[in-house]
């Protein structure tokens, strides 16, 4: 039904409450006061929608929520919808799987493309992860750490993906359905309206810049309520031409090398190394760099690349690029700590894991290397800690003295603005009873509310806590009826306990050693130790 209205049978729905049935409820399971972790559970008297499943980023609080037993009762589910590939909106679909859902999962055509490598390789390092932990001699006598999923629960999860199409509804029974929205943020992405009960929503997915695809006949607006991201909620960002973010990577790359150091850019597999990799590759055929040697430490890269292509229309060839090597095992990933003036492009974003951990750990105490950090950085996260300044951080145990240069170029970024998720909202409008704003932190998410409040005059706006519950009726403001997890604010806090260690343990043995004495030294450390007994002994 791609171009039409609803289907008569749907227009036609009698409300909930009209016929006496259960509210619909909202429940917010992820991206509730955090950017990670995405995961929204829709409830009716008949269905139940998951919108997303993806993993949780930051802090190892918040990353411990990956391994806990799903919020809801999986069985019960009536189909999973997906957004987008990034991992904080797919990363737990295997693990759901796992878990015994066997409801239809349904994303776009590229999405459904990208996922099976990037949740493969997720599964391979799941396993890997937990085998390393379960050598370590501290773990002698504990249960064994036991891997979130297995290749064979990605199988099983791609076995259960439907692909949908823009802008065709898809037919859940009874009146109930959903269509994707071009959202413009990443290849495949989507928005999800989702009608049920007789209630219109709308979830944003990740919105980038832009105008969607149209559809002429179905007019945008009119929803109940809108569940929108809110990631730069607080940040205004000048528009920036591809050429001229082309001519400032330049910039960052003859920067360093003229020193004789490397460039490191943490960069995400999806999306982001694309196109940094066609930026480079235009720059080369511009004669704009001369031969400079570009190596992508990444095999899932590599795979997401071949992956991606396959949707775009024209660009250059980033696979056999005489410049751009991709580096396929770990003994050629290690060669590379023997050279300098190259620029090495590696996973993770937010160096939460993957090889740029490993180069950070051998480039950092340099001061002729440059990381350039071109996506947003949770807080919590490696990168964060190396974007707000730290002198010393923690990797792999060892404490690694920051002498490298750490920058910023935010012109890559795929979120929407301040500006553009006022207008992206307001080309939605009316919305008859409420806004909740998901995917962000604190200062995005409260700003942002302000502006939705003062501009647009919607209805009720709400920053939704983590595990919170909310009842949805057509036309009317959403009613809270579930309290959020006790520890949510715990959870979605900057720093927890093990970051706020490893800032005291990095650096440690250098402040201690320029105390004037070692007399200063030992009262630091038995004050140290009084600290720990008083808490003990409490």
């Amino acid at each position: 039904m791609s171009g039409s209205a609803y289907p008569v049978a749907l227009e036609q729905t009698i409300s909930s409450e009209a016929i006496g049935m259960k509210p619909l409820e909202v429940l917010f399971h992820g991206a509730a006061g955090t950017v990670t972790g995405s995961c929204f559970e829709i409830r009716s008297e008949s269905k139940v929608i998951i919108i997303d499943c993806g993993m949780f980023q930051g802090t190892r609080t918040l990353e411990a929520l990956n391994h806990e037993k799903l919020p809801f009762d999986v069985s019960a589910v009536t189909a999973v919808i997906l957004t987008h590939a990034h991992l904080d909106h797919s990363g737990r679909l295997p693990y759901l799987v796992a878990s015994g859902c066997r409801a239809p999962i349904w994303t776009t055509e590229p999405t459904a493309d990208i996922i099976e490598p990037l949740l493969l390789d997720s599964a391979k390092l799941q396993v890997a992860d937990a085998e390393r932990r379960n050598q370590r001699p501290d773990r002698l006598g504990f249960a064994p750490f036991v891997p979130l999923y297995t290749a064979d629960d990605v199988a099983t999860c791609l076995g259960q993906t439907r692909e949908a199409m823009y802008r065709t509804w898809n037919d859940l029974g009874d009146g109930d359905g959903f269509r994707l929205w071009d959202a413009r943020h990443i290849v495949g992405s989507a928005s999800v309206e989702l009608r049920l009960s007789g209630v219109r929503i709308l979830f944003s997915g990740d919105i980038g810049g832009g105008s969607a695809i149209p559809c002429p006949s179905v007019e945008l607006g009119g929803y109940d309520h809108i569940i929108c991201e809110s990631t730069y909620g607080n940040r205004h960002r000048a528009p920036v031409l591809i050429s001229d973010r082309r001519e400032q990577l330049a910039v960052h790359v003859e920067d360093v090398l003229k020193r004789g150091g490397n460039l490191l850019i943490p960069a995400f597999a999806v999306e982001r190394t694309q196109v940094i990799l066609e930026d480079l590759a235009s720059l080369f055929e511009a004669k704009r760099l001369g031969s400079i040697s570009v190596f992508v430490d990444s095999p899932l890269a590599e795979r997401i690349t071949r992956a991606t292509l396959r949707h775009r229309h024209g660009g250059f060839d980033l696979i056999d690029h005489p410049n751009i090597r991709f580096v396929h095992d770990t003994a050629e990933s290690k060669k590379l700590n023997s050279i300098t003036g190259a620029v090495i492009i590696a996973g993770s974003g937010m160096c939460q894991g993957g090889r740029i951990r490993h180069h950070l750990l051998h480039n950092l105490p340099h001061p002729k290397a440059r990381v350039l950090f071109v996506g947003f950085l949770a807080h919590g996260t490696l990168g964060a800690v190396l974007r707000d300044g730290a002198h010393h951080v923690r990797i792999s145990g060892n404490d690694v003295p920051v002498r490298a240069e750490v920058k910023a170029l935010e012109s890559y970024s795929t979120h929407a603005d301040r500006s553009a998720l006022l207008e992206w909202l307001i080309a939605r409008a009316p919305v008859s009873g409420s806004i909740f704003l998901v995917h962000g932190e604190n200062e995005s998410l409260s700003t942002l509310a302000n502006d939705v409040r003062a501009t647009t005059g919607f209805g009720a706006v709400i920053i939704p806590e983590l595990g919170s519950a909310w009842e949805l009726r057509p036309g009317r403001v959403a009613q809270n009826v579930g309290a959020p997890r006790a520890d949510a604010k715990a959870l979605i806090a900057p720093q927890d306990w093990v970051s706020g260690l490893a800032d005291i343990e990095s650096g440690l043995g250098d402040r201690l050693r320029a105390l004037p004495s070692d007399a200063a030294r030992e009262r630091a450390v038995a004050s140290i130790q009084r600290a720990l007994e008083r808490v003990e002994g409490q």
